[in-house]
């Protein structure tokens, strides 16, 4: 219990924002569709939970779950490479690569294989062996790879980001050590750019231009009367756009999507709930610190041209913005899960 009384400002604010998105649901006339967005944040503030829970108790938890997630992501990508090559497997989207699974679109396979990325960038930045590191680039090289062959240029974005917070959380370390940190990561850019360039990969980026995203949340921001602007048209309400001849499902952005159905104070709330976060964030141990702030920053960066709801099943989202969230509750008092993470 002390676990959570350490985390009560910010469980107070997630669900004020929680409680604030499932009451815009009486906007509607169909109240049950509160039901499954509510299942839904009891799903989430029990993972959130868990996390500084299960730390508490087995210290090792918080190493094992994200080395889990790494393992988990590199056999995706391994067989998600296989299939684009070898079984041309739902590689439909103007070719660009679709993972198994859950991951059914090329931006959800991006966006997560880009999370893996950061997760293993941060792996790599403590003093490991050998065998540690060998084991790792290899692993760092296959998720990258299907990340590129994705196409997922919010991903890619959000990696150079995210890449940079990483050294950024160096900053208190030995001067040679951050300098090393640094160098290595602005080495490995300017090769991977080059490569990128080489082989014709940002024309093909730039074909898609902005994939109608201006026009997308232009249109639906004219949809909305002032009284709607404010308080948001319900987290159930369908938020799809008809433009260019073409459907699209949502509004491509957490944030302009969190307009849609909380409103102006439902975005007031969510920003709230994320600079908070990263402030408890930039008070954990090193340790901990090195994989929350990246993974976080990288999810704020995609999810501005990517996502939807915000309260939603288990997905990308989890892995981008509640699962940081989480390591930001577990307390720096906690030496044994931190030698851990060194370890």
């Amino acid at each position: 219990m002390r676990i959570l009384h350490s985390n009560t400002a910010l469980l107070t604010i997630i669900t004020i924002f929680f409680a604030y998105m499932l009451v815009t649901n009486f906007w509607q006339t169909n109240l049950t569709a509160t039901l499954k967005p509510a299942g839904y944040v009891l799903l989430i503030l029990t993972f959130l939970v868990s996390i500084p829970l299960t730390s508490s108790h087995y210290k090792n938890f918080p190493k094992l779950f994200l080395q889990a997630l790494l393992v988990s992501a590199t056999i995706s990508a391994i067989l998600s490479l296989w299939g684009y090559f070898g079984l041309d497997y739902r590689t439909a989207d103007e070719g660009r690569l679709i993972a198994f699974g859950g991951l059914d679109n090329p931006v959800m396979s991006g966006l997560s294989y880009g999370a893996a990325c950061i997760i293993n960038f941060s792996y790599l930045t403590k003093n490991r062996s050998l065998f540690e590191r060998y084991l790792g680039s290899a692993s760092l090289l296959i998720i990258l790879t299907a990340l590129l062959l994705t196409e997922t240029r919010s991903a890619l974005i959000g990696l150079l980001v995210g890449g940079v917070a990483i050294t950024f959380v160096y900053r208190d370390r030995e001067p040679l050590e951050h300098l090393y940190a640094f160098t290595k990561y602005a080495v490995g850019l300017i090769l991977l750019v080059s490569l990128a360039y080489y082989v014709g990969y940002f024309d093909v980026l730039l074909e898609r231009s902005t994939s109608f995203r201006p026009e997308i949340w232009k249109t639906m921001y004219v949809h909305l009367s002032l009284p709607q602007l404010i308080t948001g048209m319900g987290t159930s309400t369908d938020a799809s756009v008809f433009y260019a001849g073409e459907l699209h499902k949502h509004p491509h952005s957490i944030y302009f999507s969190t307009v849609y159905y909380g409103g102006v104070i439902g975005l007031v709330g969510m920003l709230i709930m994320f600079g908070y976060a990263l402030f408890q964030m930039t008070k954990l141990d090193r340790s901990i610190m090195i994989y929350a702030i990246p993974l976080f920053i990288y999810g704020l960066v995609c999810l501005t041209v990517d996502g939807n709801r915000i309260i939603r099943k288990i997905d990308f989202i989890w892995l981008m913005i509640w699962l940081p969230i989480g390591l930001s509750m577990i307390r720096s008092s906690s030496q044994e899960i931190i030698k851990e993470l060194e370890d």
